[in-house]
Order: structure tokens, then sequence, then C-alpha cells
């Protein structure tokens, strides 16, 4: 084996199910209704998007957020579950597409600097505003 399938093989163990809707980005602006206006994106768009690619993949939370939600749980308020998660995968994505994983909707947030290291692209996700409340 070489050294990029083990690295990838060892983060491998952190796999979930992951909805990619590659064709909706939220850096677009939203979609156009029957009006002709941009509005943001619903559950009922992220249900019906055909072109939507199941995956399994890393998504780990990010260790800095980890220690900022601990510490705001602890102080009385806040929630426990992190808004922010590195996710690794072997294919490439635009900044703002959105993401179905861990019962949330994203939206990547960056790439990483070191976007292909080892074949594998590093992506930020953050827990995404620009999605319309159901």
């Amino acid at each position: 084996m070489s050294v990029i399938s083990d690295l990838y093989e060892a983060l491998s163990i952190f796999g979930v199910p992951i909805r990619v809707h590659p064709m909706l980005n939220v850096m677009d602006g939203g979609r156009i209704n029957a009006m002709n206006e941009v509005v943001p994106f619903t559950k009922a768009d992220l249900d019906g998007d055909v072109d939507a690619e199941s995956l399994v993949d890393p998504v780990v939370p990010q260790s800095s957020n980890i220690t900022a939600n601990l510490s705001e749980s602890l102080s009385g308020g806040g929630n426990t579950v992190p808004r922010r998660y590195a996710w690794y995968s072997e294919n490439k994505y635009r900044v703002g597409t959105l993401v179905e994983c861990l019962d949330h909707v994203f939206q990547i947030d960056q790439l990483a600097d070191y976007d292909n290291v080892a074949g594998i692209f590093v992506y930020y996700l953050k827990g995404d505003d620009a999605l319309e409340s159901i």
C-alpha cells in the first residue's frame, strides 16, 4: 500500500454518510422563484436535488471549536454540538456548496491551504445560515 491510501484509510474510521449538493451553492445567491427573485434554499430544495451525491467520508470536529463550545456550555449557555467540522474527501467541490451530514446542513466555508495533500481535499464546514428555516 502507498502512503496516500494508508492516510485516507486511517481517516476512514471517522467516515459518516454525507450528501453533497454540488449544484446548490450559497455563493451563487440562492435559487430563483416564480417572480424571478433570489430566495434562500429550503429543505425541499435539498430533498429534491437530483444532482446530489452520496458519500461516506471522514468528518471530525475542528479542535479549536470543541474548546470554545465546551467553554460556552460550561458557562451556562449555548450548544455542546460543534458548529464547525473538518471534512476529508477525495472529491473536489466549490466553497459555498451545501452539505448534509451529522443530521445538519452545512456549507463549505473554506478549502484548507493544503487542499490536495496526499490526494485528499480538506474542507472546513460551518453551520449554514443561508438555508431558509422550515
